[in-house]
């Protein structure tokens, strides 16, 4: 009986914990947290001491009714439970309703997760979109499992592995799997007017850098640093180039780069990176000594 109780309680608690990391900031998630653990810790000792005391109450309530029957000329039959319930309506199984209800909640919460991971790849890709590669287990990804999902719209990647760390915290990993196809030809033939150029989307500076730019940035940063550069130029189109001979030499060029009214914010997020960034005409340089 203690261990149902016990493990029930645990299901909620960690339940519980996840809603409020993902509904919650990280520092009012974290002390709601502590305060749900708290009180569900409370609740564990309270149902551990009272389980003796409420066991030796039933005993001595059995022996007084067994007593009583004894002494009664006519021991009165006593209906049975399944009797009471045929009224004609079918009985539910409570264990029944209760598998449904925690299917229906862990539906719930992958719904919330699914959301999360849409709002994490359109703040750096707008018009990204993604499938399951295969529906994961809500327990798998509160054990901080990774789940893999496809991907399209996001430059040349095809697939994400995603993980929530034990904060709640989202972490995506976008990669390449598949053959790699020659780019289309351009047709030279099609004379039909371009479109009026949309209006570009909003980009979350932070969830690109940490997504496209930390990784190639740190990666071409330390083959120039070991040959003795000092710092880069990203233009408004992406292209990494420094100045070799007197010449511009492009180096690789930036997925998605934001445009150049969103380079402040980008500088801020470089300098808590230990970069510096400096807008230059129409480049943003980037040095690091």
């Amino acid at each position: 009986m203690q261990k149902t109780v016990f493990t029930k309680s645990l299901r909620i608690l960690i339940t519980s914990l996840l809603m409020l990391a993902v509904f919650f900031q990280k520092e009012r998630s974290q002390l709601l947290m502590a305060v749900v653990f708290v009180l569900w810790l409370f609740v564990i000792i309270a149902t551990a001491l009272w389980q003796p005391s409420r066991n030796l109450l039933n005993r001595l309530k059995n022996m007084a009714a067994k007593s009583r029957n004894t002494n009664a000329p006519q021991p009165v039959p006593q209906i049975c439970e399944s009797e009471k319930t045929n009224t004609g309506k079918p009985v539910t199984n409570p264990m029944l309703h209760q598998e449904e209800l925690q299917e229906h909640q862990d539906e719930m919460m992958l719904r919330h997760i699914a959301l999360r991971i849409t709002d994490k790849l359109k703040s750096a890709y707008p018009h990204a979109t993604w499938q399951w590669q295969g529906k994961p287990l809500l327990q798998n990804i509160l054990q901080g499992s990774t789940v893999r999902i496809s991907v399209e719209d996001m430059a040349d990647f095809t697939h994400a592995d995603i993980t929530f760390d034990r904060f709640g915290r989202i972490h995506v990993e976008p990669m390449i799997i598949g053959s790699f196809a020659s780019p289309p030809v351009p047709d030279d033939t099609d004379t039909e007017p371009a479109e009026a150029a949309p209006e570009p989307p909003v980009v979350d500076v932070n969830v690109w850098y940490e997504l496209i730019g930390q990784k190639a940035l740190e990666n071409i940063i330390t083959e120039l640093n070991a040959n003795g550069y000092t710092k880069l130029s990203i233009k408004e189109n992406g292209d990494i180039v420094i100045n070799r001979q007197k010449k511009e030499s492009v180096q690789a060029t930036l997925d998605a780069f934001p445009e150049k009214p969103y380079w402040e914010e980008l500088i801020t997020v470089l300098e808590e990176n230990e970069l510096k960034g400096k807008i230059t005409g129409s480049s943003l340089q980037v040095s690091w000594i």
